[in-house]
């Protein structure tokens, strides 16, 4: 069992818990700092591998943001290095852009255009694939069939030519895993995906960032606050503590214990 219980004011880290072997993405002694604000993320070593979805779980200013956002370099690490199976140590504007053009983001507010179709928005999941001048011209009707493909997969190909700001929440979220679909992506990254949805629409986005982590083989990082969602969907989850790993481990590890050295109860 990957946790240890947090010694007086600091919890105390645990180690990675998956294996080398198959490992997709790893950080190797990450730390990040913000300014005078001290050390949002301590020096973490954490592995993640195909065919999993992880969740990060904690209480607010955790660290589950910054750790989530380092991933893909959005955050910059202080000390150590982000490492990817296919690309290397990631460093240096190129390897960086590759890798982001890999990684695809759900959010918490959707971060659609309002005004756009949702065939239109999934669309935009593939601009990150062209340079700027193939941008301005229509893209091709491989990547339109793509698109619908995608609208499909979570079940809004009815509202591919509906604008996104007619669709429910629940919808609007998913068009966003479509737009990541779209992508391609060899890893999906989701901030607080479900924190603004009712019960049953956070039921359907989590039903389907699972789907597409078991069918497509594309490993899924998703915080939340939510311990129920966590325990249901999630095939590991790592527990945050003041900017510390404090647990690493499969759901049904995740007892009272565990529980008190995350939240501090």
């Amino acid at each position: 069992m990957h946790m240890s219980a947090p010694q007086h004011d600091a919890p105390a880290p645990v180690e990675p818990g998956p294996s080398a072997a198959g490992t997709m993405l790893r950080l190797d002694d990450v730390s990040v700092t913000y300014g005078r604000g001290g050390q949002a993320l301590a020096p973490t070593r954490l592995a993640f591998e195909d065919h999993a979805v992880t969740v990060l779980l904690g209480p607010s200013g955790a660290g589950k943001s910054t750790l989530l956002r380092t991933l893909n370099l959005l955050v910059k690490p202080t000390t150590g290095q982000v490492v990817s199976r296919d690309l290397g140590a990631l460093a240096g504007i190129e390897k960086i852009r590759e890798h982001r053009r890999r990684t695809a983001m759900v959010f918490q507010q959707h971060q659609l255009i309002g005004r756009l179709t949702a065939l239109s928005n999934v669309l935009t999941g593939r601009l990150g694939q062209h340079n700027f001048w193939r941008t301005l011209f229509p893209l091709s009707l491989e990547e339109r069939e793509l698109a619908m493909t995608c609208l499909d997969r979570v079940g809004l190909i009815d509202k591919a030519l509906s604008r996104c700001d007619q669709l429910s929440g629940g919808q609007q979220q998913r068009v966003g895993i479509a737009r990541a679909l779209a992508q391609q992506p060899s890893l999906i990254l989701a901030d607080e995906p479900v924190a603004s949805l009712d019960p049953a629409s956070s039921e359907r986005v989590l039903t389907k960032l699972r789907d597409i982590c078991k069918e497509d083989g594309t490993p899924v990082i998703l915080s939340l606050h939510q311990l129920e969602y966590a325990r249901r969907f999630a095939d590991r989850i790592i527990g945050l503590a003041q900017g510390r790993v404090v647990f690493d481990d499969v759901p049904d590890r995740l007892d009272a214990a565990a529980l008190s050295a995350i939240y501090g109860t």
